[in-house]
């Protein structure tokens, strides 16, 4: 396996496991999703209700490591993408990949905005578009990144059979 694609997914698995158990006190009855809640938020309500509930030190401590995460996470779905759109012949397949590779930067600048909007909100400056956007950047960001997980996935036959001839 490429080093640096190494590097990135195990870079992304600490990081995941790093914000699971710092943000574990933001898993509830009403946020099962944790932070993905607070993303999700879309109005003041949902909003003061999440954080009624939460320590916000707790809060912005995970989405502060999320910037950490943001940059493991978007660099292994670009390589990824790329060494795997490498492993197809030319034609779509390929393409979608290496176009993948950049999508990968755009989910991460999406999260970013997201991550920004979060910290207005926590503390107390949002308004009800803040929040929309919030909430539609989550939503991208989460659909660009499924987008490249499932292209990985049909991905993966090919190249296991170019890595073993």
């Amino acid at each position: 396996m490429n080093k640096k694609l190494s590097v990135a997914a195990i870079s992304t698995l600490i990081m995941i496991i790093i914000m699971r158990w710092q943000g574990a006190g933001l898993v509830t009855s009403i946020s099962p999703s944790a932070i993905v809640s607070l993303e999700f938020a879309k109005t003041k309500e949902r909003l003061n209700e999440l954080l009624i509930n939460w320590d916000i030190s707790v809060v912005k401590m995970n989405i502060w490591l999320d910037f950490s995460f943001i940059v493991s996470y978007v660099l292994f779905l670009s390589i990824a993408s790329t060494l795997s759109a490498l492993k197809w012949p030319e034609g779509f397949m390929r393409q979608i990949g290496l176009t993948f590779a950049r999508v990968a930067f755009a989910a991460g600048i999406l999260d970013i905005a997201e991550n920004l909007f979060m910290l207005q909100s926590i503390a107390g400056n949002f308004t009800n578009v803040s929040l929309q956007l919030t909430y539609y950047c989550a939503a991208l960001k989460f659909t660009l990144a499924a987008m490249i997980i499932l292209y990985l996935i049909l991905s993966f036959p090919v190249v296991i059979r170019k890595t073993k001839t």
